[in-house]
């Protein structure tokens, strides 16, 4: 028999069992159908096989032969064809839709220096940018949009009407690898001709900076000076981009590819002037190197085997990026490689694929100008040389294409899309042509030995499934029955048929049932598979529990498959405990599915072959589809761990409660009400149905029951019914953080969707209650009573109070492997409404090796915990003026942290009006903050 869960301390009186069952009687059908069905039609079709081959044989094989033979090669040549034009067309479609993908990319690439430009311009608009601390300001905003909110962009700099200059670059890997440094980024400075020296932490020291020279440095990962690699005389007011910029009066302009005046790098700027009544005091600028772009163009063309891109000026036919590197762009001027790069002409490239595609789009069009037009943008051809297919546009952003005009060309191989193609046609040709040769050769050989061996395979045939027959027919039946009774859940009732005995008495029978079930199933896969001709209709699927997905499995396989879901849904237990449970959990897992998943029926009514399929096999699988219907629809109102205890069980549920050590959860909406106001219905109900979906497969995930849904209220608890050790606070303290983790991604979801902001409260209790089945003898519940459950509640409802997300108490925080798996801050002591004894509160941030995103550093969490740990025990000692100055410094560092302010606000009032008489360190918040649980039929005791 198969094991049951190890069962919580408590919870045997709960679950225990009724009185003995009555077995069933087994019938008979008489003669059956089945044995006709499986012996006339093999004896029948190998005699007449038999008798019939020869004649047909003798008078038309060479005619068939020579027919076959020419059909199969027409076929053949038909097929090469038709194949040959499809796998074409899904090529030249494949490639086009690849091609979108990438140019949309470079799309985004290209504009990223124009959005930088105009956050600058905003930026710098109102500032006096020679100041040093303004300068330190801005080279600190330029550093992390450099680094972090856009890396792609080559170059981010600044200058004015004093000739200050300041900004930051990504330096070229060959640069960096010619200085043999190990920096990422340089930076560049050249000070202000009408102030002095700037003096900050992020400008370059006054020691190294000349007047009128640029001076060009490599930086730390702080973006801070590190050395000085080079400086010349400079003057940014005199530089093209400066001047184009400023004519243009704060509108946006581009300026062609150019060497940057380092002389190791060169790319394209887009510069807009800062305007201030009407004039001009500095100009904004960003650029991204030909070598960035040609390292983005590889990425992007990486999608798709062996496919390459290249940008190309249709104007001048020179080269701007390709996805092979920068030796198929530019050269360097001089060996040195300090002098600037100098582009190839298409022509200069030594590669076929950019020499194909440019002459292939010559001859259609003209020239590459004709080729931009937006008409012809976006479009897909094959090379006139049937080598590569290619999609070219000009499409990229208006502003940007209008001072450049590149063409974009992405293109790939044919014979990456049709090389498997030709590779199965040759094949199929000389299979082919062998196996019509090796027919011919031995067909005649085989005319008197193909009839004795059909004579012999019916009479041989014919006495195997007549035994056949005899043995399996009778023991199907009865498996139908017991199906049927397992389907309408008989075994829970008084009157079921089909009962086991707990200390195994019957157990020989029910090990013969599950024989017969396993090997029948594969004996009449094959046989069962004729009957499907075509599916449930969705409605069907849904009221029968299945989904279109689902298919048959065998159970072997079902079994691997519930072992593989429980493994990765119980990470955290004993590999001991976890065995046994997925021992248990075998044809059933955690959502509720059924692990041997079955075929969909067709009526038998409504079969197109109902009278080839044996009655007794579709009985069976019918049964079997109501059994399965049975339980998932049962199993959707019960916890799964509780309806496999009832199921293993075998007996009927009852009324009692134990004690047991658990830990219960609550969560709640903050601003639920608000929502649903604002919400159209429809909306509402998807919004909250994703939620609960999502929370309560993470709970169950965990380990933990689902008990309640309160509107939007989640109720929880781990370790009972089923014993999950000493460490199932940790579980679920692990569920929550999860739950919070999930819930960021949701948020980005339904704010996409221009949907509300959720934030959800969370509490847990580790304490002792009653659990068990509540309720009448008709109808009952399982769930927990207990003080416990209320203070849960409450916790939950002081989230609000004391603004963080997830509290918990005193004895959850000190339970087995929580300390050493989690971040806990010391929050309050406090009293909740309904107890006299104060409760030590606890604030959940993390789990250990883990930095919430608040933090900038570990040294910061770890003041956060205990320099608040610290405060209390200086309030808690009565040390308030010491305690005053401690918040203090704490708010200081840590401004938006509500507890820390209510605090401050007690000391400061014991502080002013003295302390009373009676005073204790206990707070006693005055407002409820917890929901009501007259709803809920798990009370607080």
């Amino acid at each position: 028999m198969d094991e049951k869960p190890r069962i919580a301390d408590g919870q045997e009186a709960v679950f225990r069992y009724g009185e003995h069952q009555s077995g069933a009687k087994s019938s008979n059908f008489g003669n059956p159908r089945l044995l006709c069905i499986l012996v006339c039609p093999v004896i029948l079709i190998m005699v007449l096989l038999a008798v019939s081959e020869n004649s047909i044989w003798v008078s038309s094989l060479d005619r068939g032969l020579h027919k076959a033979e020419v059909a199969d090669q027409s076929l053949l040549h038909a097929y090469n064809e038709s194949s040959t034009v499809i796998i074409r067309t899904m090529a030249h479609n494949l490639q086009h839709v690849s091609a979108e993908a990438a140019v949309t990319q470079i799309h985004v690439y290209t504009s990223l220096p124009e959005l930088v430009v105009n956050l600058n311009v905003e930026e710098f608009h109102d500032l006096p940018l020679s100041e040093s601390e303004v300068i330190d300001e801005t080279l600190r905003t330029m550093w992390k949009q450099t680094t972090q909110l856009f890396p792609e962009v080559g170059c981010i700099f600044y200058a004015n009407e004093e000739g200050l200059y300041v900004g930051y670059e990504r330096l070229p890997k060959s640069f960096l690898k010619m200085r043999n440094v190990s920096y990422t980024f340089g930076a560049e400075f050249r000070a202000s001709d009408t102030t002095p020296m700037p003096v900050c932490s992020y400008c370059p020291p006054v020691s190294v900076l000349r007047p009128g020279e640029k001076t060009y440095y490599f930086v730390d990962s702080e973006g801070k000076y590190a050395e000085t690699y080079e400086r010349h005389e400079y003057d940014p007011r005199k530089r093209p981009w400066y001047r184009k910029a400023v004519a243009a009066k704060g509108n946006m302009t581009w300026m062609d590819i150019y060497n940057h005046s380092s002389g190791n790098s060169m790319g394209t700027s887009a510069q807009r002037a800062i305007m201030k009544n009407s004039k001009v005091t500095g100009v904004a600028a960003g650029d991204f190197t030909v070598n960035l772009l040609s390292y983005f163009m590889q990425d992007v063309t990486s999608v798709i085997e062996f496919e390459e891109g290249f940008i190309i000026d249709a104007k001048s036919g020179l080269m701007v990026a390709s996805s092979r590197g920068m030796s198929q762009v530019a050269r360097p001027v001089s060996p040195q490689d300090n002098e600037g790069l100098v582009r190839f002409h298409w022509k200069q490239v030594p590669d076929c694929l950019v020499e194909s595609t440019i002459r292939t789009l010559l001859q259609k069009y003209g020239s590459l100008k004709a080729a931009l037009a937006p008409e012809q943008g976006g479009s897909t051809l094959a090379t006139t040389d049937g080598r590569f297919i290619f999609t070219f546009t000009g499409n990229l952003q208006p502003t940007f294409q209008e001072a450049h005009g590149w063409l974009v060309v992405v293109a790939a191989p044919l014979s990456t899309y049709m090389h498997e193609s030709w590779r199965q046609q040759a094949w199929a040709e000389k299979t082919s042509t062998l196996l019509h040769k090796e027919l011919a050769d031995n067909v005649d050989k085989h005319q008197i030995k193909t009839i004795w061996v059909c004579a012999l395979f019916s009479l041989l045939g014919g006495l195997f499934m007549v035994c056949v027959g005899f043995a399996i027919t009778r023991p199907l039946k009865r498996i139908s029955t017991d199906m049927l009774s397992m389907a309408k859940l008989e075994f829970l009732s008084a009157q079921a048929e089909i009962i086991i005995d707990r200390d195994g008495v019957d157990e020989r029978s029910a090990h013969r049932t599950r024989f017969l079930s396993e090997h029948l199933k594969k004996l009449f896969s094959d046989l069962a598979q004729r009957t499907r001709t075509r599916r449930f209709s969705k409605n069907s699927d849904d009221s029968a529990g299945f989904t279109d997905g689902e298919q048959c499995s065998s159970h072997s396989g079902s079994e691997e498959t519930v072992r593989s879901r429980h493994g990765h849904s119980r990470r955290g237990v004993g590999s001991g405990q976890s065995t046994e449970t997925n021992r248990t959990n075998r044809g059933y897992d955690r959502d509720g599915r059924d692990g041997h998943d079955c075929e969909d029926l067709e009526a038998p009514s409504r079969s197109c072959f109902r009278f080839s399929t044996p009655k007794e096999v579709l009985d069976m699988r019918e049964s079997y589809v109501y059994m399965v219907t049975g339980l998932k629809s049962f199993a959707r109102y019960l916890d799964p761990e509780i309806m496999r205890i009832l199921v293993i069980s075998k007996r009927q549920a009852q009324l009692g409660m134990g004690r047991a050590d658990v830990t219960i959860f609550f969560s709640d909406i903050a601003n639920f009400t608000t929502m649903a106001e604002q919400l159209e219905p429809e909306t509402f109900m998807s919004l909250l149905t994703e939620y609960l979906d999502e929370m309560s497969k993470i709970i169950m995930a965990k380990r933990g029951v689902v008990g309640e849904f309160i509107g939007d209220a989640i109720m929880a608890w781990w370790n009972v019914p089923i014993d999950l050790g000493q460490e199932h606070t940790a579980m679920a303290l692990d569920a929550a953080l999860c739950q919070q983790l999930r819930l960021q991604e949701l948020r980005d979801v339904w704010e996409a969707k221009s949907l509300p902001e959720v934030r959800v409260r969370m509490g847990l209790v580790r304490g002792t209650v009653l659990a068990g089945n509540i309720g009448s003898s008709q109808r009952m519940k399982y769930g927990l009573v207990g003080d416990s459950v209320n203070l849960a509640s409450r916790l939950e409802g002081l989230c609000k109070y004391y603004g963080v997300s997830v509290i918990i108490e005193q004895e959850a925080a000190f339970a087995p492997a929580v300390q050493n798996r989690f971040h806990l801050r010391l929050l309050d002591l406090v009293t909740v409404k309904g107890r006299t004894q104060a409760t030590e509160l606890y604030q959940l941030l993390a789990e250990k090796g883990d930095l919430p995103d608040e933090f900038d550093a570990e040294e910061d969490l770890q003041y956060f915990i205990g320099g608040f740990a610290e405060i209390h025990r200086l309030y808690r000692s009565k040390n308030f003026g010491a305690c005053a100055e401690a918040l203090k410094q704490y708010r200081r560092q840590f401004p938006q942290d509500t507890p820390s302010k209510m605090l401050l606000r007690r000391v400061e009032t014991l502080l002013n009006e003295g302390l009373p008489a009676d005073w204790d360190a206990v707070h006693r918040p005055v407002r409820p903050f917890a929901f009501s649980l007259r709803q809920s039929t798990s009370l607080p005791l």
